[in-house]
């Protein structure tokens, strides 16, 4: 739960705002066994499916990766980073095909899209990063920890393909999930009066 409740939200919250206003990224190296079931992935992805969808073209795409995978994922990373950065050494190759392996498990969050429909490609985009959003959301519901991180290896096009996905189709991230440990930090939030505003159309002539 956060520390102070923020001036907009006059108590008692609900436990579905409760549980907004209370979620934190969790690093890496604060994840621990076990991962989320198969349960609770299924959980997180029905609650990914709830974001808004212009279109109904449902882009959404989400690939688990755990256990003995989750190093042949690194070694496609490693192999990407080899190709982008030819000059990179041996111990910067080994610290990419580790990155995997820092969580109990991986979700690849990536959007099937479709670039000549009337929806545009950026409104897709925006649809799988609002499921993901919301996945990320229902596992830490769930008492599971995650964080959302990025790389130059999703814009790979050997990579899209290593992991099912076709090359005019985006990766957004990958989520490491895993069992947060007990004494976590929680980062301080800002006050939300900083980052709205009301917007009032100017008075035309009288």
């Amino acid at each position: 739960m956060p520390d102070t409740l923020p001036p907009f939200a006059p108590p008692p919250l609900t436990p579905a705002l409760a549980a907004l206003l209370a979620r934190a990224s969790v690093p890496s190296r604060l994840l621990r066994d076990p991962g989320p079931d198969d349960a609770a992935i299924g959980v997180a992805v029905a609650a990914a499916l709830r974001a808004p969808d212009h279109g109904g073209l449902r882009p959404w795409r989400f690939v688990v990766v755990r256990g003995a995978a989750r190093a042949a994922l690194g070694d496609v990373l490693a192999a990407s980073l080899a190709r982008r950065a030819p000059d990179s050494s041996p111990d910067r190759l080994e610290l990419e095909r580790m990155k995997p392996l820092r969580a109990p498990l991986v979700i690849v969050a990536g959007a099937v899209l479709r670039p000549h429909h009337a929806v545009p490609v950026w409104e897709q985009e925006a649809c799988a990063a609002a499921g993901t959003m919301n996945l990320m959301n229902a596992l830490d519901a769930q008492g599971h920890g995650a964080i959302w991180l990025s790389s130059p290896a999703l814009r790979d096009d050997a990579v899209k393909a290593a992991l099912g996905f076709a090359a005019g189709d985006a990766l957004l991230g990958w989520i490491h999930a895993g069992t947060p440990v007990a004494d976590r930090p929680r980062p301080a939030r800002p006050g939300a009066d900083a980052y709205w505003r009301e917007w009032k159309a100017e008075e035309g002539p009288a």
